[in-house]
């Protein structure tokens, strides 16, 4: 639901909230003093309550004279309840309102919920965007920042954590249980959404390397020392955001709850709860989990800068504290590790977003709603790059630093950071960034050389993946790297032509500008070739594939399948892991396209991807002790990728056995995952329960690799019980869901099952399964596939049941196939003539039948639906 704007005519200034959670009836009963300043004379007093039942009501001016009531009532649809007055409140003055009320704990990890995993019960909250309404009455929005005073009732036994440290804690015997009292001290001015507790059976391990406390907790089912990687990071993230940011955080303690079964962390007030999945890091951990821990750890406390000390006063503006976090993360990552970020952020989350706003169903950063999509936590900062980029990357830092002094435990809004830059800067920033900010999209620039006059002509237009062309313009100040330096371009609506040498031009050096270019396919290939000799920087050469390979998969500009591989064949000398990521990237999205295609196809494609890669896979060697984090995951992704190399297979199968016959120390954990999924794809069941049998007695990592790579058997009962397995409590709670599931989605049985165990609504009678959980699911099914008329039986489908079963991004994921298959009938034939061309396709005409194995296939999804 969108947020229904408050009056302001009232603004709360603090709560004083008891919590008493019944874990048996799985409910709540509570009461609430909220403290309001009167900024206008009213009579109606309206504030956010959702799924409670109100018991009882008292009002209680400022001298602690009650107020009368003539009426109350609520309205579900705007989850709002009102408190109607027999006389006008006088502006100026203090009210008192106290209410009593009760609520049922959720079981969709939303508001006040209830997870249940290895016998353990765990109790906490998840408030954003708007859930604090349905566990107590409150103005729910970002403007009304308040103060709280927090007391919880519990089971005496359990442990209870807070926003603020423990003030008191006190015994008491109710109806022969046992309970304890829980009170907090206050918090400072925050929004309701940052308000959390937690009631559990928890261990903790703590941190002194920082002033304050820093801890994490956990179920007790779980190894509490493997948080203890997340804490260090923790430490080390505060140090280096205090220093830059010149801002005392404000926290008076750091906690970090592991919450079993939720997906992503949430940046709580001093009480920042992250899913048990990434949290705990084991000695077994690969280089790969300690990043991602890193940098989700940092994007949190990222926030408490951006969100929580300065907060965007509504949801249309959520996006600016993600972008700003991530900012920081990415920051904060260049100290943690001495690596280059922007390089992976380039090669990454920039090309997911630009590949999601290029949807028609795409969306502005600016708008109703909080999108946790590739637009909030890819483009949002993209801009905020692109933006520092342009006013110098000092004046950015200091724009940040003193819009956090100026609004700190207020709210600020983008129109705050723009103003600031531009006082800094001298520049009129607000005008330029709407246009970024307030329109979905983004645009690609066309080249045009004119050899004669030495010229080319830049035009700019709309990006899309499926019909080029928009009224939309975007104001674009284009740098362009040639031999002779790097030119400054103002592009508007109207072509604008350069005089210039034509020896060597690149645009958007560094990769600094959210647009994607064009180059005639003439000069794509002289890039090609700077490529070779080692003249484009990391960024560069990230983008002139990525946007190559985006123009060519949308058939736009002339570009086609076959220009792109030409210039994928200059990259057998690459040196640089984020490059290999995109060159990786691109081929598995070629692979997935053609997965239904005849396996001829496939294994000609597949001879190319190890020819590409094979030069560079014998130079890095094997693992060392010497290797670092970006060694380690370099050689981990060409070993997983190598197009089927023989030494890789035979040296797969060997380090296979040697792991199921030992305890698994023989196996270098960073390349574990890569060895098990390349002997199951081309194993059988004997391989799959040799490794299913030691899921049993493996922990951690080891563990989480052996159920993420049981989904690439393609052996039928194998699929069965890897589905079976996949959707316990206990396997969604440590893995998650998709994770677990997602290797089933890389071949044609898999998909196939999938869409079986969805259809048939099995998964509405297992415990832990949600509708958000099985959406994402769903979608995973849908991205894999390419036929128009696999689209048209799933739509047929989706109108038997509720068309909202696979999520809000259904009629995304149905684009996606419709842009596949338009791929498919354009560029088939030149991708088939080019490997031909090549060597890499050896049979028969160019124009081959569809297997009678994929028009079996097409038979047995259809029987799914």
């Amino acid at each position: 639901m969108e947020a229904h704007a408050l009056s302001r005519s009232l603004k709360p200034s603090h709560y004083d909230l008891r919590i008493e959670p019944d874990i048996e009836r799985e409910t709540f009963d509570g009461s609430v003093t909220i403290e309001v300043e009167v900024n206008e004379p009213t009579t109606i007093i309206t504030f956010n309550a959702h799924k409670l039942a109100i018991r009882s009501i008292a009002l209680y001016d400022g001298q602690g004279d009650p107020v009368k009531v003539s009426d109350t009532g609520g309205d579900s649809m705007l989850q709002t309840f009102s408190i109607f007055l027999e006389k006008p409140l006088p502006p100026n003055s203090r009210l008192f309102i106290h209410q009593t009320f009760s609520g049922f704990l959720d079981k969709t990890g939303a508001g006040f919920h209830i997870t249940e995993v290895h016998g353990s019960q765990t109790l906490s909250t998840s408030f954003e965007p708007m859930h604090a309404r349905t566990v107590f009455p409150c103005f729910d929005e970002p403007c009304f920042k308040a103060t709280f005073t927090v007391t919880m009732v519990v089971p005496g036994h359990m442990t209870c954590l807070g926003n603020m440290p423990i003030k008191s804690e006190s015994e008491s015997s109710v109806s022969t249980r046992e309970k304890k009292t829980v009170e907090f001290y206050r918090t400072a001015l925050i929004s309701t959404y940052l308000l959390a507790f937690a009631v559990g059976e928890f261990n903790f391990v703590e941190f002194h390397d920082f002033r304050i406390p820093i801890r994490a907790y956990a179920p007790r089912s779980y190894d509490i020392e493997h948080c203890r990687y997340a804490l260090g990071i923790a430490a080390r993230v505060l140090i280096i955001y205090e220093q830059t940011f010149k801002l005392d955080c404000g926290l008076d303690k750091l906690d970090i709850l592991a919450v079993p079964g939720s997906v992503g962390a949430m940046e709580n007030w001093g009480l920042v709860t992250v899913s048990s999945a990434v949290l705990f890091i084991s000695p077994d951990s690969t280089v790969t989990e300690k990043m991602s821990c890193a940098q989700l750890i940092a994007h949190e406390i990222g926030h408490q800068w951006f969100g929580n000390l300065v907060t965007m006063s509504s949801w249309e503006n959520f996006w600016l504290k993600e972008a700003l976090a991530d900012w920081a993360e990415t920051m904060a990552q260049e100290q943690l590790f001495d690596s280059p970020p922007w390089q992976e952020f380039v090669s990454e989350k920039m090309q997911k977003a630009l590949n999601f706003d290029s949807s028609q169903f795409g969306h502005a950063l600016v708008g109703p709603g909080t999108h946790l999509d590739f637009i909030t936590y890819g483009k949002g900062i993209s801009v905020m790059r692109m933006l520092a980029g342009f006013v110098g990357k000092d004046v950015f830092l200091q724009g940040i630093c003193r819009f956090l002094l100026q609004n700190a435990y207020g709210n600020g809004d983008p129109g705050d950071l723009w103003e600031v830059l531009s006082q800094i800067s001298g520049t009129d920033i607000g005008a330029a960034m709407k246009s970024w900010t307030n329109n979905p999209g983004y645009p690609v620039i066309a080249i045009e050389e004119n050899e004669t006059e030495g010229t080319i002509t830049l035009t700019q237009s709309q990006f899309s993946v499926r019909k080029m062309g928009s009224t939309t313009s975007y104001p674009l100040f284009v740098e362009i790297l040639t031999d002779q330096g790097v030119l400054r371009e103002r592009l508007d609506e109207q072509p604008k032509v350069i005089k210039m040498h034509l020896k060597f031009f690149k645009l958007n050096p560094g990769q600094m500008g959210f647009y994607r270019v064009a180059y005639p396919i003439a000069r794509l290939q002289k890039l090609g070739e700077e490529v070779c000799k080692g003249t484009l920087s990391v960024e560069d050469r990230i983008g002139l594939i990525c946007d190559t390979a985006a123009l060519a998969f949308g058939g736009h500009l002339g570009i086609r399948t076959s220009h792109l591989l030409s210039l994928l064949q200059n990259f057998e000398d690459e040196t640089s892991l984020f490059v290999w990521k995109a060159i990786v990237a691109t081929l598995r999205e070629i692979s997935k396209r053609l997965l239904f295609e005849d396996h001829i196809i496939r294994n000609a494609f597949m001879d190319f991807q190890k020819h590409l890669i094979k030069r560079c896979l014998y130079r890095k060697g094997t693992f060392n002790d010497h290797d670092d984090m970006g060694d380690l995951q370099f050689k981990a992704l060409l070993f997983g990728n190598s197009g089927g190399d023989e030494k890789v297979l035979a040296a797969a199968g060997v380090m296979f056995e040697n792991f199921i016959a030992s305890d698994g120390k023989m196996l270098n954990p960073n390349i574990r995952a890569e060895v098990f999924e390349i002997v199951l794809k081309r194993g059988g069941t004997r391989e799959y329960n040799k490794l299913l049998n030691k899921f049993e007695a493996s922990t951690g990592s080891t563990r989480k690799d052996i159920i993420r790579a049981l989904g690439y058997s393609q052996n039928n009962g194998c699929i069965k019980k890897t589905i079976q397995l996949a959707t316990t409590p206990e396997m969604i709670a440590d893995v998650g869901l998709r994770p677990a599931l997602e290797s089933l989605a890389t071949h044609r049985k898999g998909i196939y099952a999938l869409w079986r165990f969805i259809a048939s609504g099995v998964w509405t009678k297992l415990p832990g399964l949600t509708l958000a959980k099985i959406a994402l699911v769903g979608e995973m099914v849908l991205d894999c596939l390419t036929k128009i008329e696999y689209s048209e039986g799933a739509r047929k489908y989706l109108e038997s049941v509720d068309s909202n079963m696979l999520g809000s991004d259904a009629e995304l994921c149905f684009e996606g196939i419709e842009v596949r298959a338009a791929w498919l009938e354009r560029d088939r034939e030149d991708l088939i003539g080019w490997l031909r061309k090549n060597g890499y396709y050896k049979h028969g005409a160019t124009k081959i039948r569809r297997s009678m194995n994929g028009f079996r296939d097409a038979l047995e999804y259809f029987g799914c639906l």
